[in-house]
Order: C-alpha cells, then sequence, then structure tokens
C-alpha cells in the first residue's frame, strides 16, 4: 500500500504549548474505561455509555480521548454526541476543548460553526483548533476565517493555524492574507506564504516577492537540532526556531511558479528564483529548481546546475524538474549520466532522459539487467515517454517478467494511459487477471475499466472471487471500485447468474475492502459486516503498555538504524496508541530489518516498511487511522496510506512541513535526533534494523 524541517526548540514559547506536560496516571477502572475508548474508535462504533462516563471524569487524558474517539467514529456514528462535542468546545477544560474543537474538524461538522467561531476568542490552544476545523469545514467557515485573520489574534498559534485554513479555501482570500507577511512573528510569515504557495495563487505573489527581502525570510542563525524536553508537547504549533527565515523562502521558492507570476511578475520572479536556486538551505534550492523548471528554455541553465549540486536530493529534484520540462532544451545526456554513478541519481536520469525522447545505452541495459529494480524502475520511466511506439516495444517483454513486481510496473506503464491500450495490450491484461500476484490482478482490473466493455464484468467477478483469500486487499479493492462504476453506468448489465455470484460471497473480514464495497449495492451490506473484533484484553493491554508510560512521561523511543546513521524518534503513543503498537510490534519482530527506503521524494518525504520493496507491500492486515492534534512539522512519523484505514507497515518521516497531511494521516512520532541523517537518505537507502526503547 501506498500513499504523498520540524526544528526542535530548547525551550518552546508558542502560545498555547505546555513547556512540560504534567504526568498523567490512570486508576486501574479508568485504564479499562480507556480502553473501551480505544476499542470504540478501532471499530468506528459510537459507545455512549463510554463516552459519558469518561467526559465527567476527573481525568483530562480521558477526557481528552472520549472527544477525540467521537470525531474518530466518523460523522453517521458521532452523530448522536456531536452536540456534546459542542458544549466541551465551550467549556472549562481548555485541553478538553481543544480536543473537542479538534473533532468536529474532522466531523466536517458544519452545523458547528458558530459554535468555532466562537472559539476563535477562547485560549489560545483551543482558538488554534477551532480554526483548523473551520479550515477543514471549508466554504461554511470562510467568513469566520476572514474575519478573524483581519482582526489579528493575538497568540501566534492562532494566527498560524488561521492562515493554514485560509489555504484551504477556494478561492483562496489573498487579500486577507498578504498583511500577514509583514508580520513580526516569522511562524505568522511562514504562514501566510504557504497559504499562498501551496495553491499558487497568483494574486499574492507580488506581496511575496517584496516578502524575500523582509527581515523574516533572513536567516537568524544555524539550523536548531536541540532535543524537546522528554515531556514537552507542541500540539497544534508550527514553529521553526533559527530556520524560520530558510522556511519562508522555500514557500516563496514554491509559489514563483511560471503560471502563478504570468507574464507580468515573470522577469522579477525568474530573478529571486536565481538567488534562491543558489541558497544556503537545500530545501530552499529544491523548491527553486522546481519552479524554474516551469519557465523551460530560461530555467534549464539553473536546473541543468542543479544536477551537479552538493546535495544529493537536490540534484535528484534537478532530475526529476528535467524529466517534466519537456521544452527545457537540449542535454548532454552521456555526460549528466557519467557525472554521478549513484543508483538512484542514475535511475532520474534515465526518467528525464525517456522524457525527452534521448537514446541512452543504459536503457537497454537496464531491461536486461539481473536485479529486479533496475528493470522495474525502467518500466516506471518508460511510462513517461511521448513515443508511445519506442514505449511499447520496451515494456511488452517486461510484463511476462519472471518478478512480480517487474510486471507489475511494466502493466502499469503500459495501461496508465487509456490512449495506449491497444488490442493487444488489452488481451494482456485480460491474461493478467489470472496472475498469481495480486498487485498485478489489481492493476489489471483497474486497466479493464478504463476500458469499460460489458463482456469484462464475469471476468471481474471471477478475480473478486479469486483475490478472496489474498494477503492484501489490492485485487478486492480494485474489483470492487470496477463492479461499483459499472453499476453506476448500467446496473441492467449484472445478469441474475452474475448477481447470484456475489451474493455468494462471504463478507471479507478487511475493513478496507468492506469500506469500498459500501459503494456497490449488491455488496452494500459488507460495509456493517460483523467481523470478529479484538478481545476486550487486547485494548487492555495496548493502554497498559502504551498509553499509560507516554501520560507518564515515559514514551516508547525508537531508534531507525540506517546505512547513513541513526534517526531517533519519540513515539506519541498517547495521541495514536494503536498504530504506535503497531510500529512497536513490527519493529520487535525485525519485520523492517534490511528494508529500504522505497520512496524519498526531496523536501517532502522518506518512506520505508514495504516488505515488497516497490511500494506496495504492507504486513497483510490494515490499521485503522487514528487521526489526532499533531501537527505534520520537519520530522514528523506518519503512517503511509492508500486511502483511509489502509495503514499498515509503510511510514513515513517529513523532510519538511506539511500542514495540508494533517488530520489525513496518523501522526505517531517525531524526530528527536538523526536530522542530518534524515536529509542525506535517498531513495533505496537501507534500514539496519529499528530498536524501540
Amino acid at each position: 500500500m501506498t500513499l504523498l524541517r520540524f526544528c526542535l526548540l530548547t525551550v518552546i514559547v508558542s502560545a498555547g504549548a505546555s513547556a512540560q506536560a504534567p504526568a498523567e496516571r490512570l486508576t486501574p477502572s479508568q485504564r479499562a474505561l480507556y480502553a473501551r475508548l480505544l476499542a470504540m474508535a478501532d471499530t468506528r462504533t459510537l459507545d455512549t455509555s463510554s463516552v459519558d462516563q469518561a467526559l465527567v471524569s476527573s481525568s483530562d487524558a480521558l477526557a481528552r480521548q472520549a472527544a477525540l474517539a467521537v470525531g474518530q467514529v466518523g460523522a453517521r456514528a458521532a452523530a448522536p454526541r456531536i452536540a456534546r462535542l459542542r458544549d466541551l468546545v465551550e467549556g472549562s477544560r481548555p485541553t478538553v476543548a481543544a480536543h473537542a474543537a479538534y473533532a468536529l474538524g474532522l466531523l466536517r461538522d458544519t452545523a458547528s460553526v458558530p459554535t468555532l467561531t466562537r472559539a476563535l476568542r477562547s485560549a489560545p490552544a483551543v482558538a488554534a483548533e477551532a480554526a483548523w476545523a473551520l479550515g477543514q469545514i471549508g466554504e461554511p467557515g470562510r467568513e469566520a476565517v476572514v474575519s478573524a485573520l483581519a482582526a489579528e489574534a493575538s497568540a501566534v498559534s492562532v494566527r498560524v493555524q488561521l492562515l493554514l485554513a485560509a489555504a484551504k479555501l477556494r478561492p483562496v482570500p489573498v487579500e486577507a492574507i498578504t498583511p500577514h507577511l509583514r508580520s513580526g512573528d516569522g511562524p505568522v510569515v511562514w504562514a501566510a506564504a504557504y497559504a499562498i504557495a501551496r495553491p499558487r495563487a497568483p494574486g499574492g505573489v507580488r506581496a511575496l516577492i517584496e516578502a524575500a527581502s523582509s527581515p523574516a525570510a533572513a536567516d537568524a542563525g544555524p539550523a536548531n537540532t536541540t532535543l524537546f524536553p522528554a515531556g514537552t508537547e507542541a500540539r497544534g504549533q508550527y514553529d521553526f526556531g533559527t530556520e524560520t527565515g530558510a522556511r519562508i523562502r522555500t514557500e516563496i521558492a514554491r509559489a514563483l511558479a511560471r503560471p502563478a507570476a504570468g507574464d507580468s511578475l515573470a522577469d522579477q520572479a525568474l530573478t529571486l528564483l536565481t538567488a534562491l536556486a543558489r541558497d544556503a538551505h537545500p530545501h530552499v534550492r529544491i523548491n527553486a529548481l522546481r519552479s524554474l523548471g516551469s519557465y523551460e528554455g530560461r530555467g534549464a541553465p539553473l536546473v541543468i546546475q542543479g544536477t551537479a549540486d552538493a546535495d544529493a536530493n537536490v540534484r535528484i529534484a534537478a532530475l526529476q524538474t528535467l524529466a517534466t520540462s519537456r521544452q527545457i532544451g537540449p542535454t548532454d545526456w552521456p555526460a549528466l549520466w557519467a557525472a554521478d554513478t549513484g543508483f538512484t541519481y542514475r535511475r532520474y536520469v534515465i526518467e528525464a532522459a525517456v522524457a525527452h525522447g534521448a537514446a541512452l545505452p543504459a536503457i537497454r541495459e537496464w531491461a536486461a539487467h539481473r536485479d529486479w529494480h533496475h528493470r522495474a524502475i525502467l518500466a516506471a520511466a518508460v511510462s513517461g515517454a511521448s513515443d508511445h511506439g519506442a514505449a511499447r516495444a520496451t515494456l511488452l517483454p517486461l510484463v511476462r517478467d519472471a518478478d512480480a513486481r517487474v510486471r507489475a510496473a511494466a502493466l502499469g506503464a503500459l495501461t496508465g494511459d487509456t490512449a495506449r491500450i491497444t488490442d493487444s495490450v488489452r488481451v494482456l491484461a485480460v491474461a493478467a487477471l489470472d496472475d498469481s500476484d495480486q498487485v498485478v490482478r489489481a492493476l489489471a482490473i483497474a486497466a479493464l475499466g478504463r476500458m469499460r466493455r460489458a463482456e469484462d464484468l464475469p471476468r471481474v467477478v471471477a478475480a473478486l472471487q479469486a483475490a478472496r483469500d489474498d494477503r492484501e486487499a489490492d485485487a478486492r479493492v480494485s474489483a470492487i471500485s470496477y463492479l461499483a462504476a459499472a453499476w453506476r453506468r448500467d446496473s441492467a448489465a449484472f445478469t441474475p447468474e452474475l448477481r447470484q455470484r456475489l451474493a455468494a460471497l462471504p463478507v471479507a473480514a478487511d475493513p478496507v475492502t468492506r469500506a469500498t464495497a459500501g459503494n456497490f449495492p449488491p455488496l452494500a451490506s459488507w460495509r456493517d459486516g460483523v467481523v470478529e473484533p479484538r478481545p476486550a484484553s487486547w485494548y487492555r493491554s495496548v493502554v497498559d503498555r502504551i498509553v499509560v508510560p507516554a501520560l507518564a512521561g515515559r514514551p516508547a523511543t525508537a531508534v531507525i538504524r540506517t546505512v547513513r546513521g541513526p534517526i531517533t524518534l519519540r513515539l506519541f503513543g498517547a495521541d495514536a496508541p494503536i498504530t504506535v503498537n503497531n510500529f512497536v510490534t513490527l519493529a520487535r519482530n525485525g519485520t523492517y530489518s534490511g528494508l529500504a527506503f522505497h520512496r524519498v521524494v526531496p523536501n517532502f518525504v522518506a518512506q520505508d516498511g514495504d516488505p515488497r520493496g516497490d511500494g506496495s507491500g504492507g504486513p497483510g492486515y490494515a490499521i485503522r487511522d487514528e487521526l489526532n492534534p499533531q501537527r505534520y512539522q520537519r520530522g514528523i512519523l506518519g503512517m503511509a496510506l492508500s486511502g483511509p484505514d489502509t495503514g499498515g507497515s509503510q511510514y513515513f518521516i517529513t523532510h519538511s512541513p506539511q500542514p495540508h497531511l494533517d488530520g489525513g494521516y496518523t501522526t505517531f512520532g517525531r524526530v528527536v535526533a538523526g536530522f542530518a541523517t534524515l536529509d542525506a537518505i535517498v531513495q533505496g537507502d537501507r534500514i539496519v534494523r529499528i530498536e524501540i526503547r
């Protein structure tokens, strides 16, 4: 399954963060109640008795968990207690009120907009979560967000969250955002820059160019990598210490792409990007090179220079930019190939060369390479070729490769674009329905879905039947998605025989398949199908082993031993206990030992945890999301997904702040040491093992 600089401060100064979270202890009866709340969230069923009991408990930890669990079960199940969440937002317990506001955001409850609007005047911790929730709700919260931005809330954390909420609105309220680029608070300037850069709003480009010369965008000193003290928390915060200026410049560089700058500001933007492409911080250079690629020939010299950057991930970003900028001009591909012998570097040279129609001898060599990685990567690279005939000639032999990962890459490349699906390719897709590999079968079903032929319905139903015992859900989900789309087009095409075959299928055991089936009327009952629940003792053990130590200020720590050095993470046992338990269990049984970072997107994430090695593998089960108020700062550990509730063994660590991931992917830890290692990792680097302390 797939998916997608957290600067640590010596002192937390942002409003709403606690300098030292007090230890919280649970009595035996409170632990049992906490376990019931975990079970409730995990099964997505509302346990009103447990919620009501926890909300009046003297334990803030229990009350917070109850409020959060209501948000995690989903809007339909949560309906009987949404009004109670609104009451909590306006209650006298700030941490509980903050979690209740966050839960209303998860539920996207439009009826809660008045409550959340009033909460913007509450304590900073509550106001910040109310601002986030309004952003999640979207258009119904626009007036509240824009008005609050004009009022300039005093707390930095609240202004930051209001600006990030504004970034989600369409159209983006640029006029309300740009005044904050002149703020004296660096995190506020960053959030304003992000709010313009993320959607690349043209109306804010001129203000960003001016902001580039402001004091806030200047470096304040060396990067700060000091650890948080063991018990500190900074939920909802975005603060970068001495790296604030670099974070602002990174967003400015992203915003200056040619489509946003337009004709009137293109020259000014290009001048600034030229300077940012030589910035001292590699993340700034990465974003500058990506934007320069949009200027095609005018930006080409700097992009090509970037392929020789001292930082490996900057070089890779430059090559990726070459691959996507078709008009960037002629390049000396053999010289580019010879400049670096690294596997990942050369992978992207091939991708860029193929995109430009260049003939590198290495393309033939990689097609016959004994290492499956080379063959699979070549297949993925060829998918971007403009010469469909040449691409097909390269891919056809790879569709029959002995390694399933190569077959999957080749079939995906052949069928990803409907225009490439010739009759001969269609024959290959039909044959692939019988492949031994579930990912290959899933891709074949998806390809047939793009062709929409009624005669394929029986084949896909048969593929769904055959996928019943697959370890992963890929083929089942692909088949049900195909059938649901076919049903919407013409339900009459489902003959009585097909309906009988579907009705005879047993309810799938995994929640991912059942959730997908909810969109297909013949299998809609699967969504609410009863599956053997975990025993109560299991949830109690998670509370005892994961939650209790975290609440007491003794959270579990993970050390990822990589070939480039260690990365140490503090795990969020109180925020995402089931996810932490899953990660700890997999680490201790050796699942991660020897695996590679199969996906590294420079200045975004480094992703690991795929035993298959191509990005589509997992442990054979899925866990539920545990969305919580921890934010995607730099160095945050998140659960990789291919859709809601599809987490397993794959995780990622953010290179830089990624607010768009907040509330969408479970956060369950953060880097506390080893940022240099994190930044040095390139795709393909291996981990030795993960140690849990």
